[in-house]
């Protein structure tokens, strides 16, 4: 285990504090590492979506470059009909 000295706002350190005051960690290195491993977590998936994101933007390169593009596209009328739709789920929902 690595140690290190590490500085935070005064309100992360009070919610440190009462974190393990409250007994939903064992100390501060505990939620420390916790929190640690979510960020390491959530940063490889950013890094996984934004690899897939850039894949299908490149799809979308290469069948306009084949001629394939769509282009009678309305935006307006796309807009309009997605909110048609989302009247008519949230009028069933209710």
């Amino acid at each position: 285990m690595t140690q290190l000295a590490v500085n935070v706002p005064v309100e992360l350190g009070e919610f440190i504090r009462t974190s393990v005051d409250a007994g939903d960690f064992a100390g501060p290195n505990e939620l420390v590492a916790q929190a640690l491993y979510l960020f390491r977590d959530q940063h490889e998936l950013d890094r996984i979506k934004l690899e897939r994101l850039r894949r299908d933007i490149q799809v979308g390169i290469d069948q306009i470059e084949r001629g394939e593009a769509v282009t009678d596209f309305d935006v307006d009328k796309f807009l309009a009909e997605m909110k048609s739709r989302r009247k008519q789920a949230q009028a069933t929902s209710m």
